[in-house]
């Protein structure tokens, strides 16, 4: 089954905020990873050695938030992104709205936590360490990205990767903003979700002053597994076509014989993928 989850780059404090996050979702840390136990250990300035090459916070059902400390140069040019949110939701709402607040302890709430006009609840939140969160109906951690007005273009790419069907769509000309949207901004895509594996990807068109100040921003990643190498492969080089960047090509890593690529694609989204390998 194909598998798709959030990857965040921190600027050396991932270990403090993945144990901010533990004390938020609970569970155990399946991964913890220091650069001075790994392959780039006598590459490592002595400061670095004890940060965290990979670590990895199982969450809900078959979901695994990650991250990682990017190091000198790679430090210094991170930039956090506001079209990059996680989705996150409890078993009931009162379960969500107490993840929620814990998740803003420290940090800032965009919009409270409370019923929403289209049904349900919703809040969204950005945490101390600054990543973007949004609750919401979902029983899993979800990716949500920002598009500056071609979300659909772009959804349509990810459905032609992927395949399935979207479960929701739904234009600015069709929800309760109708009356506040531009004409020019009715048919642009308030919503939409395509469910992938066990996980559903979502996005909206940023409108307005969103959409000028969007920043696509290089401290979040998605990260694939299409159940093994090959598929992985196939779905790693489809990702990479119509104009994307091959940032690393999917091959053999280094740290533990398993598969391993990065990218780029067309609309500026990066992609990791990850693939244990068949001799394993």
């Amino acid at each position: 089954m194909i598998t798709i989850n959030p990857y965040l780059n921190f600027a050396g404090n991932t270990e403090e905020a993945f144990n901010f996050y533990k004390s938020v979702f609970g569970g155990e840390f399946a991964v913890v990873m220091r650069y001075r136990d790994t392959f780039e250990a006598e590459n490592t300035a002595d400061a670095d050695k004890d940060k965290l090459m990979h670590i990895a916070l199982p969450i809900g059902n078959g979901n695994m938030l990650m991250g990682t400390d990017v190091l000198g140069q790679m430090a210094e040019d991170l930039v956090q992104s506001n079209s990059f949110y996680i989705c996150m939701n409890g078993e009931t709402p009162e379960q969500t709205e107490k993840l929620f607040n814990a998740l803003a302890a420290g940090g800032k709430i965009v919009y409270p936590f409370d019923k929403a006009p289209w049904g349900g609840y919703f809040g969204q939140l950005v945490d101390q360490f600054g990543i973007q969160w949004m609750a919401d109906s979902m029983s899993t951690i979800n990716p949500y990205l920002n598009f500056a007005g071609n979300t659909e273009e772009a959804f349509n790419f990810y459905r032609s990767v992927f395949g399935g069907d979207f479960f929701m769509l739904i234009r600015f000309k069709d929800s309760p903003e109708a009356d506040h949207t531009n004409n020019e901004d009715l048919d642009k895509l308030m919503h939409i979700s395509l469910p992938i594996g066990g996980n559903v990807l979502m996005a909206t068109d940023a409108i307005g002053k969103m959409g000028e100040g969007l920043e696509r921003g290089n401290n979040c990643h998605l990260t694939i597994n299409g159940g093994g190498v090959e598929e992985t492969r196939a779905l790693f080089n489809a990702l990479a076509a119509g104009g994307g960047t091959v940032v690393y090509p999917f091959e053999i890593a280094p740290w533990d014989g398993s598969y391993f690529g990065m990218l780029t694609d067309q609309f500026g989204v990066q992609w990791m993928a990850d693939a244990a390998s068949k001799q394993e």
